[in-house]
């Protein structure tokens, strides 16, 4: 069984991504962005990454959510084992 790790990360241009971790350090490609606006950075002030985490967990648990355990069309069933660990 291969386990997957992802992790967020905020970017050098202020984007924070949720991307596959790589073991050699090298940047992957992210599966998400999230561009979180100044006005908002400022409201926040530290907590603003908080936020993205919450919101990045949001979209997998609803991925993974009861739901999608098996996609009919796919015929992927899903398996706790399988989906990703989540690194901070």
């Amino acid at each position: 069984m291969k386990e997957s790790y992802l992790e967020i990360v905020e970017l050098d241009n202020g984007d924070i991504v949720l991307r596959p971790a790589s073991e050699s350090g090298e940047d992957t490609e992210p599966l998400a962005t999230l561009k979180i606006s100044d006005e908002t950075r400022n409201y926040l002030k530290d907590r603003y990454f908080e936020l993205a985490k919450c919101m990045f967990h949001a979209g997998i648990d609803y991925v993974y959510s009861d739901e999608s355990i098996y996609d009919e069309s796919s015929g992927i069933a899903d398996d706790e084992d399988l989906r990703p660990k989540i690194l901070h």
